[in-house]
């Protein structure tokens, strides 16, 4: 992508069970949407980590995070909707068609996984899901 900085940083190496092309979709989707609303740093930020639970239950987070103008509190409930675009009157031109997040919600959904979105105005956004781990490859 022209002129953005994309970081990737993982722990380590773990395997989920998940429909491949579905989950590469949420990852695509999420950092298309990086992309449209980073700040003027135009940096994105991809991070994959392991945590356990108390019931030793172990999952990978996955999180993409943009330094743009953030989410608004009452906007948060609706990103998720179809067709819902935050801001239409972004000041670069915001390509897409509203479908993106929805479907990302759709396809984690079916895999049964935990999602959301943590934001702050003028700070910007970090989208996250999260998959039950099947082996832990350290």
């Amino acid at each position: 992508v022209k002129n953005y900085s994309i970081r990737f940083l993982a722990d380590r190496n773990v395997k989920v069970e998940a429909d491949r092309s579905m989950i590469l979709q949420v990852i695509y989707n999420l950092v298309s949407n990086a992309v449209n609303y980073s700040g003027d740093d135009k940096f994105i930020g991809v991070e994959q980590s392991v945590f356990a639970t108390e019931k030793d239950l172990k999952f990978v987070r996955i999180s993409v995070t943009d330094h743009g103008e953030g989410i608004k509190k009452e906007d948060l409930a609706l990103i998720w909707d179809r067709y819902y675009k935050v801001d239409t009157l972004h000041r670069r031109s915001v390509t897409g068609s509203g479908l993106g997040l929805s479907i990302v919600g759709r396809l984690l959904q079916l895999h049964s996984a935990s999602y959301g979105v943590e934001s702050a105005e003028g700070k910007g956004s970090c989208f996250w899901f999260e998959l039950s781990i099947v082996n832990d490859l350290k």
